[in-house]
């Protein structure tokens, strides 16, 4: 009964649509209006939160008075996923969409569902003007093809509170030995040195992911996520070892703590390292810290380049849709400089994909850190997870890494069982 329930839930999220716009279809067909849907998770819709959203909608508007663009909530970024895979199956996809830039989307690709944009983007100079991670990883995972409009580009990195490192004498380390001696020390003096969230295993493989770069350099690591060489490596599993030993600084019971958990050590000042996004300034602020406190600085990989931890948001538009003529100025209502600056004047975003139109002067000291990381012109890699895995690799990884973190597995058992899985899928290109 438990389960049925779930299952009709889950059938009512996606079948019922929530516009955020304020009007429902119906509404917008009853005006005589034309409607160009457009759909995101929940984490989006919200016009009132998302000042981006709310002014293409009005940008958009104003340059089409008889069509309403239509936001449609579908859930959480997992709920909208199966509800994509259920329309699209059908021929009964959205006009547009919005969702993260990564190897989900090839499903849809394959299947000839979603538009190249590459044509519209170069006609319009975009590929010169939004940040140039983003277009380096729809490069790397799609060749030539443009399948996203990037409109959000994010850095993770190591957060830190500036207080504790003042307190103990640290400065932000810049190789790999010198932030684990800053652990030792915060350690030795009765701090959490890295507070980790590990319920929520995207978390811990951050860590994973900066590991791997410092051992595989970015030609290694790149043909590692794109599935041009065996992950069955030495670098692998040397990452996978030094996790292990990296997660002496966690704090005690972290594979089963969410990220309030980790709060609550955090904000009372009881631990002092968190590796999280760009998001974290904004959350600090509606959490009613004072960001003063906190630092940021890119993960030390000891390599040349010395690349960022990125990934990017970005707009899809369904090959079929019957409202082709209204594609491109959908796309510039997107892409305008008045919907970035709305987002940076009201909620200090800066996570959207067109930073030279922010007033950098207006940024306290811990957003400039992150724009600069969000700019690093080393480039960045990639999470290896279902940004560029395929969910099942993904799954299987996050499961390896804390099967080794426990001592459950060997690194060269969970190396080995990656591979395994990666070949039996069909993930390799070699």
């Amino acid at each position: 009964m438990k389960k049925l329930c779930i299952i009709l839930a889950l059938l009512l999220a996606i079948a019922i649509p929530v516009s955020a716009g304020g009007s429902g279809e119906s509404e917008a067909q009853d005006s005589g209006k034309r409607v160009f849907t457009f759909w995101d998770s929940i984490f989006k819709t919200d016009l009132n939160a998302n000042a981006y959203l709310r002014t293409v909608k009005e940008v958009f508007e104003e340059m089409h008075p008889d069509v309403e663009l239509q936001i449609i909530t579908k859930g959480r970024p997992e709920q909208q996923i199966d509800a994509l895979t259920i329309a699209f199956s059908s021929d009964d996809g959205p006009d547009a969409f919005g969702y993260s830039v990564g190897s989900l989307m090839d499903p849809f690709i394959e299947s000839g569902k979603l538009m190249d944009l590459r044509p519209i983007i170069e006609k319009n100079g975009w590929d010169k003007q939004m940040v140039k991670a983003s277009w380096d990883m729809e490069q790397q995972l799609w060749g030539d093809h443009r399948y996203a409009l990037p409109i959000e580009h994010t850095a993770m990195g190591v957060y830190y509170r500036k207080d504790l490192y003042e307190k103990f004498g640290l400065e932000v380390p810049k190789t790999y030995e010198e932030f684990i001696h800053n652990c030792e020390v915060l350690q030795e003096n009765g701090i959490v040195a890295i507070g980790n969230a590990g319920k929520l295993p995207a978390i811990t493989n951050r860590w994973f992911d900066a590991l791997l770069e410092k051992n595989c350099g970015p030609e290694l690591h790149d043909a590692i996520l794109n599935g041009d060489t065996s992950i069955n490596c030495p670098e692998v599993v040397e990452s996978l070892y030094e996790l292990k030993d990296l997660s002496r600084f966690f704090q005690e019971g972290h594979l089963s703590a969410e990220e309030s958990e980790v709060y609550m050590l955090w904000y009372p000042g009881k631990a002092c390292h968190f590796y999280t996004a760009t998001w974290q300034a904004d959350t600090f602020e509606t959490q009613g810290q004072d960001i003063s406190l906190y630092g940021y600085f890119r993960f030390p990989t000891d390599q040349t380049p010395w690349r960022s931890n990125s990934f990017c948001y970005g707009v899809y538009i369904n090959e079929n849709t019957p409202n082709k003529d209204l594609v491109e100025d959908l796309l510039k209502a997107f892409a305008s400089d008045r919907a970035f600056q709305t987002a940076f004047d009201e909620k200090t975003s800066i996570v959207g994909s067109r930073p030279d139109v922010f007033d950098l002067s207006k940024l306290d000291p811990l957003r400039q850190e992150l724009i600069t990381d969000v700019n690093n012109p080393d480039g960045s890699y990639m999470p290896s997870n279902e940004m560029c895995w395929p969910p099942r690799l993904t799954d299987e990884l996050f499961e390896v890494l804390d099967q080794v973190i426990m001592n459950l597995m060997t690194p060269e058992e969970g190396a080995a069982q990656l591979d395994e899985l990666a070949a039996e899928i069909g993930f390799y290109r070699f």
